[in-house]
């Protein structure tokens, strides 16, 4: 895997940005180059972070718009990827499985808030640059588990409502956990109700 080149869009510069303000430690993964497993090439995730000593979690990160005006619910969230994005991700989290003692695989939503007086319904939101992000994340399994078809033509698959309002989590929990401590625990995330 190799650094990723400077050529940002507004959402990783802001995940980032919250990362480092969050004191979380990661490194970026260069997509134009792809790995090969078994003689194919295999696509590579966004990020990859350390939470907690001894754990880490790869992260594929995909920027959508909301323009509604509450989050209550979840409801109007873009929650469609790429299919292979979702193979991909599983390939690599089983490889890190075998190094890691503490490895998930998530795909993490930040959503780009649109109207200024939009209710998160007690989401966290970061603020940068005159904009508002929410980041919503979901297991790699649950995604694939419950994930249907969005076109055949692109390839893409989408989460149904009911089971992202169910299974998404604030992205934080993967270090915070619901009762603050430092235990790094994924069995447990996604999980919760929504709105925390």
């Amino acid at each position: 895997m190799h650094a990723k080149p400077n050529g940002q869009n507004d959402y990783e510069k802001a995940f980032e940005e919250w990362l480092r303000e969050q004191g979380v430690r990661f490194a970026r993964v260069d997509q134009t180059h792809r790995c090969r497993f078994g003689g194919g090439a295999v696509k590579t995730f966004d990020y990859l972070i350390y939470p907690h000593q001894g754990a880490c979690v790869l992260v594929e990160l995909k920027g959508r718009i909301f323009r509604g005006r509450s989050l209550a619910g979840r409801t109007g969230l873009q929650t469609w990827v790429f299919a292979d994005d979702v193979v991909a991700l599983a390939d690599w989290r089983r490889r890190f499985e075998r190094q890691f003692s503490r490895a998930a695989a998530v795909i993490v939503f930040a959503y780009r808030i649109e109207q200024i007086a939009a209710d998160c319904d007690g989401l966290d939101s970061y603020e940068t640059n005159d904009r508002r992000y929410v980041f919503l994340a979901i297991r790699q399994q649950d995604y694939q588990a419950c994930m249907r078809r969005r076109s055949v033509r692109w390839k893409t698959v989408s989460c149904p409502a009911a089971d992202f309002r169910t299974l998404s989590f604030p992205f934080e929990q993967m270090w915070l956990g619901e009762d603050n401590t430092n235990e790094f625990d994924d069995t447990n995330i996604g999980r919760t109700s929504p709105g925390r």
